[in-house]
């Protein structure tokens, strides 16, 4: 019994080729993906990028900030024109990961020279910085050094002033677009099992076809998909003091457009798997890799250079986008418009992409 039961469980898995090479590659990858995240962060060699700015005439501030460019291991971008507002309003939109502005003179050693200008999100990346300013300015151990710096987030205060601890805000978009899109993953496998069951077929000969029977699936698991971000939102308000109700309408749009962009995704994978094990694997590998790389398991400014750009190409990226936007950054419905623009345009495309795969499979 027991080695028959193995042997049709084994004949299963080798005739689903698709779920068989998943099975196998799914773990490694994945370790691959981690390996390169974590190993750049132990190791010392984060990316992290850094605004620079000087305020300061004196002759020691002119010559640490031209030091500050050629020896710091950091990303440095410069200009002679940038002021502390322009350093805030950069860290403000994400262009950097920490500012750093010298209004003191840094000949000195009594008076705060150096201001940190900080992302509640990044608080690693603002320490590191301060350890290797501190290292060029002479004094390795900056705890030793408290007059040194000065710190301030670049967010506006009036979003975040009750927050314990502001770096919450990054994860309800985080949590919320993982959480939606293994739900919609979910959701949308049923479809396979209808399409092997001629259901579908029979469906997609109405005269809408294809499109009308994925556009109900679609607005099904967008609803569902809202409901589920919205109580996320809801508890990060209750028991978090996330700033969500002073600005509801907009977050109200963030979990439209990442329920919106997860379902579509969703029906796509759906329409080019055959079978439901096939679905499984590939569903849990594209959440899992997109969630990685996204932002949603690890702040993308801890990763190499290279998967921070592929981060860009993922739904993760941009559902965290909008929601840190409206939450944390202070900015509005115009300020995100290509954020918008990519949520529920590339639902749309999904949905039509799936609609058309969907219609060339018909066995009718």
């Amino acid at each position: 019994m027991i080695g028959a039961v193995f042997k049709t469980m084994w004949l299963r898995l080798w005739r689903d080729k698709g779920a068989f090479i998943l099975a196998f590659v799914l773990p490694g990858f994945i370790f691959a993906i981690f390996a390169a995240i974590f190993s750049n962060a132990s190791g010392g060699s984060l990316d992290i990028k850094v605004a620079l700015a000087n305020e300061s005439q004196a002759p020691a501030s002119v010559e640490f900030y031209e030091k500050v460019i050629e020896e710091a291991k950091l990303s440095i971008s410069s200009d002679s024109s940038w002021t502390e507002i322009d350093i805030r309003e950069r860290i403000r939109l994400g262009e950097e990961d920490v500012g750093l502005v010298i209004i003191g003179d840094m000949g000195d050693p009594f008076s705060p020279n150096l201001k940190v200008i900080k992302d509640p999100s990044k608080e690693v990346a603002a320490t590191i910085v301060k350890a290797e300013i501190a290292q060029l300015v002479g004094n390795a151990d900056h705890s030793q050094m408290p007059d040194l710096f000065a710190e301030n987030s670049a967010m506006p205060k009036n979003a975040n002033a009750e927050l314990m601890d502001q770096s919450v805000t990054y994860y309800v978009g985080a949590t919320a677009i993982l959480f939606l899109l293994f739900s919609a993953m979910q959701g949308a496998s049923l479809s396979i099992e209808e399409r092997n069951s001629g259901i579908a077929d029979r469906l997609m000969v109405g005269p809408s076809g294809a499109l009308a029977m994925l556009s109900g699936k679609f607005l099904f698991l967008t609803i569902i998909g809202t409901l589920q971000a919205a109580i996320i939102a809801a508890v990060a308000q209750l028991f978090f003091n996330v700033p969500v109700l002073t600005v509801w309408p907009l977050v109200a749009l963030a979990c439209l457009g990442s329920a919106m962009l997860a379902a579509g995704l969703a029906l796509l994978v759906a329409a080019i798997c055959k079978t439901q094990p096939q679905m499984h694997a590939i569903s849990t590998f594209l959440v899992l890799l997109m969630s990685a790389v996204g932002g949603s398991m690890v702040p993308r400014f801890m990763m190499p250079e290279w998967l921070q750009k592929l981060g860009n190409f993922t739904p993760n990226h941009w559902a965290i986008e909008a929601f840190y936007g409206v939450l944390a950054r202070g900015q509005g419905l115009q300020d995100l418009l290509y954020v918008w623009v990519i949520l529920f345009g590339g639902a749309i495309i999904s949905l039509l992409l799936a609609a058309i795969i969907s219609h060339k499979m018909m066995r009718v």
